[in-house]
């Protein structure tokens, strides 16, 4: 098990509800964004491995029906196995899927966009931190991987206001991007 990082899941305004309230000559320029969790990960062994990564969050804890996970390795976003799971107000979240050798895949957490009663609220904020794991079901015991968490964003609204995106990397737990686990 490794720590990667913490992450902020978003479909909200960028500007605050009670500022574009108050200020209604603000609104021409508010735009909501969308904000998801990328993991980059490349297997540098000779050996197909299942990872699992654990997503851990308290307030207000994962909803399952609200966020979308997949895993690109192709350039064909493919389901990714999910288990919930929660003590109390901590909740954890386990995504498991295999990278082959030599491969690289990119691992998306973000708000559920195709929820059209989540887009419109477009309240929603989750805060977190991811782990990974070599999976139980993975033949191969223990790995190398490359791993870089990024979050990434695109904003969008009002008829005035421009689509705009916004991609950054986020520390790595360990300072180093090469994980053995």
């Amino acid at each position: 098990m490794a720590f990667i990082s913490t992450f902020e899941l978003l479909l909200k305004p960028q500007l605050p509800k009670s500022i574009t309230d108050s200020r209604p000559e603000l609104q021409p320029i508010a735009r909501n964004i969308l904000q998801g969790y990328f993991l980059t990960i490349a297997n540098i062994t000779n050996e197909l491995v299942f990872l699992s990564v654990v997503v851990t969050t308290r307030t207000p804890g994962l909803d399952p029906k609200k966020i979308l996970t997949v895993l690109d390795t192709t350039g064909v976003n493919g389901p990714v196995s999910s288990f919930f799971d929660g003590i109390g107000e901590t909740k954890k979240s386990r995504f498991t899927f295999p990278v082959n050798a030599n491969d690289t895949g990119l691992f998306i957490l973000q708000p559920n966009a195709l929820d059209e009663e989540l887009r419109k609220a477009a309240n929603f904020e989750l805060r977190g931190y991811a782990e990974i794991f070599v999976s139980s079901v993975s033949a191969a015991k223990k790995t190398k991987l490359l791993i870089t968490p990024e979050h990434r964003g695109t904003f969008f609204g009002t008829e005035h206001a421009q689509l705009g995106e916004v991609a950054y990397t986020l520390p790595i737990a360990g300072g180093n991007s090469l994980f053995e686990i």
